[in-house]
């Protein structure tokens, strides 16, 4: 199942260029466990033109994710999240402490 383009926002005030802002909205999402491993992301025309931006700044956001093992891509069928990217954290449980 594929991402929809609509879930990535660009903040207007945010710091960094729009490549920088793109990885970290993936990254993000990778570590919170939205985006789950084999996951297509959106087309890097679909995400440009929904966000009002160049392609070239997608493509290029999305290759520095593949450089950084977050995305993986696939010859004429898009960047999908990695099976090595980073996983979210778990968590255990605090275990009760008995006083006596």
């Amino acid at each position: 199942m594929a991402s929809s383009e609509d879930t990535f926002f660009l903040d207007p005030t945010g710091t960094g260029t729009l490549q920088k802002q793109i990885q970290r909205i993936v990254a993000e999402g990778i570590l919170s466990g939205r985006f789950r491993p084999g996951e297509k992301l959106p087309s890097s025309r679909g995400l440009a033109q929904h966000l009002g931006i160049s392609r070239i700044t997608v493509t290029l956001a999305y290759t520095e994710l593949v450089a950084d093992d977050y995305l993986t891509s696939r010859g004429r069928s898009g960047y999908f999240v990695s099976n090595n990217a980073p996983r979210p954290p778990v968590f255990q449980p605090a275990r009760a402490t008995r006083e006596d």
